[in-house]
């Protein structure tokens, strides 16, 4: 029954909608051959093969119950998860720990400004206490992070240290770099059937992730023949990479998280992210402390050479990446 009456546009008739239908393809199924059944019932374009009388899709159940329980494409969205993003009451908790912390620090003009020198000189000599939090806040290597307030809970016993982290270890294995608009699921498949080791998804906009796109979430999607499997995020700010990354963390199975900064495409460079991010060392340094700071998998980041044609600037931001928590640079020319 449809509940929205002669206003649905929908077919409802499924002999008039086979009428309509074109002819199907061939005379067999790879999906119902291959697994017992096929998710696409009358609309595939094999369903001659699978279709019994009154239109009911057919299934081989001893054919189905070798595959049962075996989840052969994960890291999908759910609805429960979509709908939480969609209503925005998906918890935050450890990204907006760290993103607390940044005001301060944002709040301090560039290193060697006369007026933010001035300003902080005067504020302690007022005694401001913004300054003194600012202080207290900066941990080792300049790093924000959280004043000691409060009680002490299990987390902050638990949290994990980063010789505790995840390690890559892929030294000798093929990578197949990631490739947008190319590097999909059926196509790391081949790859990985050609001797390929460790595979990566193509280039996920963090702020689509977090609005709960399916498409954008179709590009996290992992094969169970892939053994190591990172996805890639496109994003210009802190907060909404550091959110993206403990969400990844929270919902889906991946090896390993990379950061594109090597993508030259007027759209996402105009929006700062991609390349444009070597050249705002400071927001770069906040997106992979605070992706860091959530994930309990490595973290990885693919830069160019540099941003401008024979300036070369990749050799100095290198060593400054591993400063801040990344496990692996991976360079395009």
């Amino acid at each position: 029954r449809c509940h929205f009456g002669p206003r649905c546009r929908f077919l409802h008739d499924v002999s008039q909608y086979l009428a309509a239908k074109p002819a199907d393809l061939g005379q067999r199924c790879v999906l119902f051959d291959t697994f017992g059944r096929c998710p696409y019932g009358v609309t595939c374009r094999f369903g001659q093969c699978h279709l019994g009388d009154g239109h009911q899709n057919l299934v081989n159940a001893a054919l189905a119950q070798q595959w049962e329980g075996k989840l052969l494409v994960r890291n999908s969205l759910s609805k429960e998860l979509q709908q939480q993003l969609r209503k925005r009451k998906f918890s935050f908790h450890k990204a907006e720990e760290f993103l607390r912390g940044l005001p301060l620090q944002s709040s301090q003009g560039p290193e060697g400004d006369p007026k933010s020198e001035a300003l902080q000189s005067s504020q302690r000599a007022e005694g401001d206490p913004k300054s003194e939090a600012l202080q207290s806040s900066q941990g080792a290597e300049g790093a924000p992070s959280i004043p000691t307030l409060g009680p002490l809970t299990d987390e902050d016993i638990t949290k994990l240290r980063p010789c505790e982290k995840k390690k890559l270890e892929i030294q000798g294995k093929l990578y197949l770099a990631p490739l947008t608009t190319c590097g999909n699921l059926p196509f790391r498949r081949i790859c990985k059937r050609f001797g390929a080791d460790v595979t990566c998804g193509e280039m996920a906009v963090c702020t689509n992730l977090l609005q709960g796109q399916s498409s954008e979430w179709a590009l996290l999607k992992r094969h169970h023949t892939e053994d190591i499997f990172g996805v890639q995020l496109e994003g210009a700010f802190p907060d909404t990479m550091t959110k993206c990354a403990e969400l990844l963390n929270r919902t889906i199975n991946v090896d390993f998280v990379d950061i594109n900064v090597g993508c030259p495409i007027d759209l996402v460079y105009k929006k700062g992210g991609g390349c444009a991010l070597m050249t705002r060392s400071n927001k770069f340094e906040q997106i992979v402390r605070g992706m860091n700071s959530v994930l309990d998998v490595p973290l990885t980041v693919k830069i160019r050479t540099g941003v401008q044609e024979k300036v070369n600037v990749a050799h100095k931001i290198i060593p400054r990446i591993r400063e801040w928590g990344a496990s692996m640079v991976t360079v395009r020319g």
